[in-house]
């Protein structure tokens, strides 16, 4: 970024966008933009008229803080700390996977079905809860519909759970009704036949394809968030299995890769009792699995 003494927002967005777009960091000036957005406390109408206004001091310190980790690849959303999904802005740093708009797709599939389910009540069991977004917006959305209900987010890291805690108190969740426990899936025996849905986003990345990855994700992204260090099937599988326990009677949501739908319909086949439905996301690609009996 180029050394102006009292750079404004203007300046700040000319030097900075092509210094990004020089290291093929996608959508440049968006970068720069929500990075300013951020480090001024504004959004991006506030930003677009002030633009000749000058940073202050600490504004800048800042931004040059957050620009030089841009330039490494780091992603915005942990350099600001934050990221958005379904609406809600939750906390996000290198212990947890950075919620994803197709992840969306997922919470609302749901909430459609729970909607037309006319239950009263509803349990729900989040395989690998990570920022806990998929929980807690389902828990925020439910609470809109008169319905009752009990969320429990698991996952084997420690510092994801402590993320997922520290949204459910920033966003106002019912912690009387979402909880978050310490559980490695694979150590699971049996799942409660009371659960209505099981949901996951599950590390589904083949390890061989993994290191092609981007390097803002394989460098930065949590690799037990992405893949399974096998061939991306390996938790569907477990899952499914608990699934087809015979007093199981609820649904089961799936996200996929978009390239997975063969591979999990071959899955699917090794189990005759259980059915399954592919989803497309906003680019048409399959992208949720449902599993029913």
């Amino acid at each position: 970024m180029e050394r102006i003494s009292n750079p404004t927002i203007l300046d700040i967005i000319k030097s900075s966008t092509e210094l990004l777009a020089k290291k093929n960091i996608s959508n440049p000036r968006l970068n720069v933009e929500l990075m300013l957005c951020e480090v001024m406390d504004c959004d991006r109408v506030k930003l677009y008229l002030d633009f000749e206004k000058p940073l202050t001091k600490s504004e800048l310190e800042l931004y040059r803080q957050w620009f030089k980790r841009r330039l490494n690849y780091e992603p915005l959303q942990y350099i600001t700390g934050n990221a958005y999904f379904f609406g809600y802005r939750f906390r996000v740093n290198e212990n947890v996977l950075i919620p994803r708009q197709e992840t969306e797709i997922l919470v609302e599939k749901i909430l459609e079905d729970i909607k037309n389910s006319g239950k009263s009540y509803v349990s729900i069991l989040d395989i690998g809860t990570g920022s806990g977004c998929i929980a807690i917006a389902l828990g925020k959305k439910i609470d809109g519909l008169n319905i009752d209900y009990n969320i429990v987010g698991i996952d084997v890291s420690k510092g994801a759970l402590e993320v997922a805690e520290s949204n459910l108190e920033k966003l106002g969740g019912d912690k009387n009704k979402i909880s978050f426990v310490e559980k490695d899936v694979f150590t699971i025996e049996n799942f409660s036949k009371d659960i209505d849905y099981i949901v996951s986003n599950p590390p589904y990345i083949p390890f061989n394809e993994f290191e092609s990855l981007d390097e803002e994700v394989n460098k930065f992204e949590p690799s037990i968030s992405l893949t399974d260090f096998k061939d991306g099937l390996s938790f569907y599988k477990k899952i499914i299995e608990l699934y087809t326990n015979p007093v199981i009677t609820g649904k089961l949501f799936f996200e996929i890769a978009y390239n997975q739908k063969s591979a999990l319909e071959n899955l699917l086949n090794e189990f005759k009792e259980i059915q399954g439905e592919f989803c497309t996301d906003y680019s048409d690609n399959h992208r949720v699995l449902e599993v029913t009996k």
